[in-house]
């Protein structure tokens, strides 16, 4: 019950957010080319988390990535809240970027994400 009623808050926290006045000048930076990014960055996230929660559930599973060994050892909701979390910094870092005018760093930010869990997928599927 207490999960119901968290996220009828959240849900309805996010509503008010939407319904305040949005700023009427276009953002430069949700274009066709970084919304892709962002997507092809959300989708490696959840193949790479795929990947290896699938391979977790195996006897003999060790984590040879030392960066992500805590946060998967520790059970599906650890390591799914990290990702999401490391998803969502990528994305508020990229727009950052962006809006101090660094374009192709924004760019990088989003491409390095998808590189690393490209990586992770690669060994996870070995």
């Amino acid at each position: 019950m207490k999960c119901a009623v968290r996220f009828v808050a959240i849900f309805l926290t996010c509503g008010v957010a939407v319904a305040a006045n949005l700023p009427d000048a276009p953002s430069t930076y949700w274009t066709k080319p970084n919304d892709v990014l962002i997507a092809v960055d959300a989708f490696a996230k959840s193949a790479d988390m795929l990947f290896t929660m699938r391979n977790a559930g195996c006897s003999n599973f060790e984590e040879h990535d030392p960066l992500g060994r805590p946060f998967v050892s520790h059970g599906r909701a650890v390591a799914g809240v990290s990702q999401g979390l490391l998803f969502a910094g990528e994305v508020f870092t990229s727009y950052e970027l962006n809006q101090h005018g660094h374009r192709r760093m924004s760019k990088i930010v989003l491409l390095l994400g998808v590189g690393g869990n490209a990586a992770g997928i690669a060994t996870s599927t070995r």
